[in-house]
């Protein structure tokens, strides 16, 4: 009776085995070949102006594809009673396994790029009538921007004086009504100054047609031989003099008071009736007056 190694893997899982790793390492020679450094588009520039050149690195290669091996295991099939055969036919031996060996991949290297050359600006040429026709455009263009400068400027120049004519009309009339103002307030003085002036002299002339006696002082008298009372009195003493003056300039009723002295007081009234003095005037007309005059006698 012969025994069979079920742990053995049978040749056709061996065969399986190694046409599935060379198959994998197949497939990635092929996705490494395939694999291509991106070419970079320069789009042209649109400005005239320098061109700049901004050189781009490539993005790196993708890492390398790591193959695993595998082993695969066939789950062991259960365990059958084996009969006995008459003849038993020897079991070859299992083929060793072959490992193969990972072959380092090289990284493809990047491709260098070129810058592209700097275009070249070319001038398109334009004919006699297009550059002529260009330059009257261009004059037109001009004269129409100046043309609109100068009446932007007009307008302008006649808003400021729009401006300053209202300034000018408003500050005229705030004088005149200034002045104005001032005009009839002189205008109520010179009023009211008159009217006190009128019933001054009509109360004046009432008073002189009626010989109501009038109140003066000793300065509004006006003297022609003003009265001396130095050396009537031993002392120096002040006195006070009253006395009434008539349309005619003369003195009557004088009365003497502040000492008690009949001698010097009758001294006092002669000395008074040697003076002589201008009767006093009201609106124009004499007028009768009392006078009140202190003196000193000496």
């Amino acid at each position: 009776m012969s025994s069979t190694n079920l742990d053995a893997p049978s040749p056709k899982l061996t065969l399986a085995t190694i046409a599935v790793v060379v198959g994998l390492h197949v497939l990635t020679a092929v996705a490494l070949a395939a694999v291509k450094t991106p070419e970079m588009k320069v789009e042209p520039e649109k400005v005239t102006p320098p061109i700049e050149i901004e050189l781009i690195t490539p993005p790196p290669p993708p890492p390398p594809v790591e193959i695993e091996e595998v082993n695969l295991k066939e789950d062991p099939e259960p365990v059958r009673e084996v009969k006995p055969k008459p003849k038993a036919k020897p079991v070859a031996a299992p083929k060793p396994k072959v490992v193969q060996k990972k072959q380092p991949v090289e990284k493809p290297k990047p491709a260098k790029l070129t810058p592209p050359p700097a275009p070249q600006k070319t001038t398109p040429q334009k004919s006699p009538d297009t550059k002529v026709a260009d330059d009257q455009s261009r004059l037109l263009a001009a004269q129409a921007e100046q043309a609109r400068r100068d009446a932007l400027l007009v307008e302008q120049q006649k808003a400021q004086a729009n401006a300053a004519e209202i300034a000018a009309q408003v500050k005229a009339a705030a004088d005149a009504k200034k002045a104005q103002e001032i005009a009839n307030a002189k205008a109520a003085a010179d009023a009211q100054a008159k009217a006190d002036a009128r019933a001054k002299a009509d109360a004046e002339a009432a008073a002189a047609a009626s010989n109501t006696p009038q109140s003066f002082s000793g300065s509004d008298a006006s003297w022609i031989v003003a009265p001396d009372f130095i050396g009537i009195s031993s002392k120096s003493q002040t006195l006070t003099i009253r006395f009434t003056v008539t349309k005619q300039g003369a003195i009557q009723s004088v009365n003497v008071s502040g000492t008690k002295d009949r001698r010097l007081v009758q001294e006092v009234k002669k000395r008074m009736g040697r003076s002589n003095i201008k009767p006093f005037i009201r609106g124009g007309v004499a007028v009768v007056g009392n006078v009140t005059m202190p003196v000193v006698v000496q």
